[in-house]
């Protein structure tokens, strides 16, 4: 099969966006999930006047604690709770539709220089 300038043109936009759409991921973190809202764990000094460290509960003078922060990460897969909420943003959801447009550009045109 020989392929027009126009199906080269739009598989290698595809493409394009599909590497754009990696490289997002890889660079805001390479998560699973997308997320907006980050949770994680962070060293901190106990405080001296704390009654459970008088009574020596902790071994070190640190201790973690779960905050969570507001960060963006570009997941694989989306993690949607409704129709048009802002996690459904994700590789799959880029990603697909451009290669289901990409396919069926190339199955159009390919039907077309059949029948003629």
């Amino acid at each position: 099969m020989m392929m027009t300038p126009r199906v080269k043109i739009v598989l290698f936009a595809a493409v394009v966006i599909t590497l754009a759409t990696l490289a997002l991921w890889q660079a805001t973190g390479g998560d699973y999930y997308t997320k907006f809202e980050v949770v994680e764990q962070v060293t901190k000094q106990i405080d001296p006047d704390d009654p459970l460290a008088q009574a020596g509960f902790y071994d070190d003078s640190t201790t973690t604690e779960t905050v969570p922060r507001h960060a963006f990460r570009f997941g694989l897969l989306p993690t949607p709770s409704g129709l048009l909420d802002k996690h459904s943003l994700s590789v799959i959801s880029v990603v697909s539709p451009t290669w289901g447009l990409a396919l069926l550009f190339v199955l159009v045109t390919k039907r077309r220089r059949k029948q003629a």
